[in-house]
């Protein structure tokens, strides 16, 4: 009589294996921390540094004089207005550019994402061509009216155009990518229930697009905020933040300073894109 054989099974050893995830996160985890982490702790270190030990009186001095609040200030002004100016822009544009496969959309599309391979440097020049003093817009208002009407190459508006410039292609890149996931059987069965095409996009496709406006509002700001060579070329009179820290290392000869500059600006920055980035993950829930 074969008796049944007891074979025993022994339960899985747990905490031996390791989840794939955490083996996938350890090599970034490693990335960011040497990258990212450690160099910001460095800079934040050696901004409160003083022959006498350790003092925050650097950020007082910062935080109190006019000329770098008036930097953050307009820094903060060009990064949320050219933010939003690219999503009145590209929201409608992205839309367009998926839903229309021509020749035409194809090569708009192509065109918008050329500045994304242009230094500011660059962009600083194209606006100087287009509105400079003897650029295309004054010369043919010149010629037309009699009078140079453009000249706004070095002004407040040309730098918001220059970080426009910066902004489309990104804007523009993130919101596609979202207009392509819309599914289309929600809008087909919105339009079949009466609803006209204004009621179809702002109850149907924006909600479906506020989480990707959110990225493409976040990326666009980080851009703006960091900014140099579009500034660089095109400011005369007004002054942004990475200019100012640019301007302590290469004219001052005070590392402290650039380093206390760049902390504040880091740490408005990144209050700004985490703000933004719970209203996207508040609008998804």
């Amino acid at each position: 009589m074969n008796m049944p054989s007891s074979r025993h099974t022994s339960p899985p050893v747990r905490g031996f294996v390791r989840p794939p995830s955490m083996l996938w996160g350890l090599p970034l985890l490693i990335m960011v921390s040497c990258l990212l982490l450690w160099p910001l702790g460095v800079i934040a270190v050696r901004s409160m540094r003083s022959d006498d030990g350790f003092t925050l009186g650097r950020y007082g001095d910062v935080l109190t004089s006019s000329n770098y609040l008036e930097s953050f200030l307009i820094t903060s002004v060009l990064a949320i207005g050219s933010t939003v100016i690219a999503l009145l822009l590209c929201v409608p544009a992205a839309l367009y550019l998926e839903r229309t496969r021509t020749r035409t959309s194809r090569a708009i599309s192509v065109g918008l994402t050329i500045p994304l391979s242009l230094p500011g440097i660059v962009i600083g020049f194209f606006v100087i061509l287009l509105f400079g003093t003897t650029g295309l817009f004054p010369v043919t208002a010149d010629q037309l009216f009699g009078s140079p009407i453009g000249q706004i190459a070095y002004t407040f508006t040309g730098l918001l155009i220059g970080y426009l410039y910066f902004n489309i292609p990104r804007v523009i890149l993130v919101v596609r990518g979202a207009v392509a996931q819309v599914s289309t059987e929600s809008i087909d069965a919105a339009r079949t229930l009466g609803a006209s095409a204004a009621h179809v996009y702002a109850r149907v496709v924006l909600p479906a697009l506020r989480p990707a406006v959110a990225s493409a509002s976040a990326l666009s700001l980080a851009t703006a905020f960091g900014a140099f060579g579009t500034a660089a070329t095109l400011s005369r009179g007004y002054r942004v933040v990475p200019l100012d820290i640019a301007a302590s290392f290469t004219e001052r000869f005070d590392p402290q300073l650039a380093a206390t500059l760049s902390v504040l600006l880091a740490l408005i920055t990144t209050g700004i894109l985490v703000g933004v980035n719970k209203l996207g993950e508040a609008k998804r829930a």
